[in-house]
């Protein structure tokens, strides 16, 4: 009988085929199976098709219709890599200092602050390189912050700090110098603690971002053309050329000549300033500096000689920041050369170190060869002459007189005794070599010729009662070189005649000489000179040798004619030997060059001071030292 109250269903599974039957299988996860909706297969049998894109609209039906939908979002293109990731990777892996961290916040703050383009305009987008761009960005940093009123490169290139002059910079902000620009050098170390970021180097002329330690590119070198033109002028002819005719700006607009600028005085160094401005006025020495001939042979040995061609170029420099220019470095190297001789605290004589300097670029430029005929240089084609020197010795000298003025005091008691023995004074009490004794013939060259001026008599009154100031003519001084009148010096009777004159001549009147007593003594004779057309051989006779006379065979009236370059002139209180003395140099422009606009003009330069002068009140001054220049024949 049959159990009624088990249901029908249960029954079947349990009595079908004799087996019990299995457990029902788990249902399946609910984020996996969704309930299929009416009319839709059931998703285990097969996969669905991906549904069918949206039918596109055009703006012109979404316009029309009730919906407009929003515009595609437009793609926009991935951001550049962050700065200093590609290229200068390897700049900035060693410095990232405080001021690197900042630029770089600044520059995020920047971007993340920048309003958004808008989605309705349209955008463009060229592809480039994020260092380069970033290259671009970092050389425009720092370079307005040059200070050029402060700048001057004239002093020794030493480091202010550790007075090294090995790997020295110079600040392009507050102008002072730094050695080194690595981590913990002396400039790096400014460039922190000050905020300077520009330095130069002054051996290449470089430019370097400090503490970041990057070079100036090439894109920006152009505004920095100014300042290595001032480290380092450079000429060609045409700029020579150019420069002679055309006057010059300074940085707060001031004209000026250029050549024409005042030296600093360092101390007692205005005898060297008047010497350097009659040099650099020569044209032939002007314009070997210039463009830098001393540089190709044996002056590339020579610091003087390195020393002198920057203080030519930086003189006629016409891009000068300011119109002076400071000896500094080249008196150091004469300090050290000469010996501390010529130094810059000390008062030394002109005419001397006028002679040390020529003979010493001379040797320098030649390689040592002092003697004539063992080299030739720029110094010996300018100013180097011959004079023939005729000497005979005294016939009789005291025994134990041996300063120079005592024998100078017997040779001119000698020639004033008739009575003297020995044949050296003729019967008009004249002087004259004792035929008896053998005279001494040479050939000297010479750079400079001496002369000697006439003693002065000791007042001379006017009818007015006011003292007049005793004159002598340049033909007057010219004698002593005549070949015929001899003079008495060093215990020897000597005769001086020219056998040839130099391009440039230099003529030294001697106003300083010791009296019997040994006390210095300063002869105020004036003496007048033409300023154009001194034709030497009006007032001397010239000996040529043989070769010379041949080659003048034709021509018998051969002149001798020079122009004043430039006179150095003494000044000091009158009727005092160095009280309030002082050394000026007066030199003129170029005649050819400025006659179309304004002329020849003269200038008196005194360290400083540079002062237009008339040329007929140049002969007034006490004239010490004059470089002549000959005419082309």
């Amino acid at each position: 009988m049959e159990d009624i109250s088990e249901p029908r269903a249960k029954r079947q599974r349990t009595t079908q085929g004799g087996r019990a039957p299995s457990p029902p299988p788990p249902p399946p996860p609910e984020d996996d199976v969704q309930p299929a909706l009416p009319g839709q297969p059931d998703s285990t049998s097969s996969p669905l098709p991906p549904p069918p894109p949206p039918p596109e609209t055009t703006y012109e039906q979404a316009e029309n219709s009730d919906i407009v939908p929003p515009p595609p979002p437009s793609v926009l293109p991935p951001p550049p890599p962050p700065p200093d990731q590609a290229n200068d990777e390897d700049d900035e892996a060693d410095v990232q200092d405080a001021a690197y961290w900042t630029r770089l916040a600044q520059s995020s703050s920047s971007s993340i602050s920048s309003p958004a383009p808008s989605a309705s305009a349209p955008t463009s987008f060229t592809p480039s390189n994020g260092s380069t761009s970033a290259k671009k960005a970092k050389s425009a940093l720092y370079l307005d912050t040059i200070n050029r009123a402060v700048l001057d490169f004239d002093f020794e290139k030493l480091c202010s700090i550790s007075l090294s002059n090995i790997n020295v910079y110079a600040c392009l902000v507050c102008g002072r110098y730094f050695q080194g620009r690595g981590r913990n050098s002396y400039a790096y170390l400014h460039s922190i603690d000050d905020s300077h970021h520009v330095f130069m180097n002054l051996s290449t002329a470089q430019t370097y971002i400090l503490p970041d330690n990057y070079a100036v590119p090439e894109e920006n070198q152009a505004a920095l053309q100014d300042i290595k033109y001032l480290l380092n002028p450079t000429f060609t002819q045409k700029t020579i050329e150019a420069m002679e005719k055309e006057m010059a700006y300074d940085l707060n607009g001031e004209r000026y000549h250029a050549g024409f600028v005042g030296l600093n005085n360092l101390g007692k160094n205005d005898y060297v300033n008047a010497i350097v401005q009659a040099l650099v006025h020569v044209p032939v020495v002007r314009d070997y500096f210039l463009l830098g001939k001393e540089m190709q042979g044996e002056g590339e040995k020579s610091e003087l000689v390195k020393r002198f061609g920057s203080l030519v170029r930086k003189m006629w420099n016409p891009r000068a920041f300011k119109a002076q220019v400071s000896p500094h470095e080249f008196l150091q190297q004469v300090a050290a050369v000469s010996g501390n001789r010529f130094k810059i605290t000390h008062q030394s004589d002109p005419v001397e170190f006028l002679g040390w300097l020529l003979n010493r670029l001379h040797s320098d430029l030649t390689g040592g060869k002092r003697k004539r005929g063992g080299g030739e240089s720029v110094i010996s084609r300018c100013f180097q002459g011959v004079v023939q020197v005729d000497s005979q010795p005294l016939s009789r000298v005291e025994e134990g007189e041996t300063s120079a003025a005592g024998v100078a005091a017997e040779a001119e008691k000698m020639l004033k005794q008739s009575s003297v023995s020995g044949g050296q004074v003729d019967e008009s009490g004249r002087a004259q070599f004792d035929p008896s004794l053998p005279v001494e013939k040479r050939d000297t060259p010479f750079f400079l010729l001496a002369m000697d001026l006439p003693p002065p008599p000791p007042v001379i009154n006017s009818e007015e009662g006011e003292n007049l100031v005793p004159q002598i003519t340049i033909g007057q001084v010219l004698a002593k070189y005549d070949g015929q009148s001899l003079h008495a010096s060093n215990s020897k009777l000597t005769r001086y005649t020219l056998r040839r004159l130099p391009p440039f001549l230099i003529i030294h009147f001697r106003r300083f000489t010791k009296n019997s007593l040994g006390q210095e003594e300063r002869n105020p004779t004036l003496v007048n000179f033409p300023i154009k057309g001194l034709d030497v051989t009006k007032h001397i006779p010239i000996l040529r040798d043989s070769s010379s006379q041949t080659q003048h065979s034709n021509d018998t009236n051969l002149s001798e004619i020079y122009d004043l370059v430039a006179n150095v002139v003494y000044d000091a209180v009158p009727g005092t030997v160095r009280q309030d003395a002082s050394w000026k140099c007066q030199v003129h422009t170029n005649a050819k060059a400025a006659a179309a606009k304004e002329g020849e003009k003269w200038f008196a330069i005194q360290d400083l001071i540079v002062e237009e002068v008339n040329r007929q009140m140049i002969f007034l001054g006490e004239s010490y030292l004059q470089i002549w220049q000959k005419r082309p024949s």
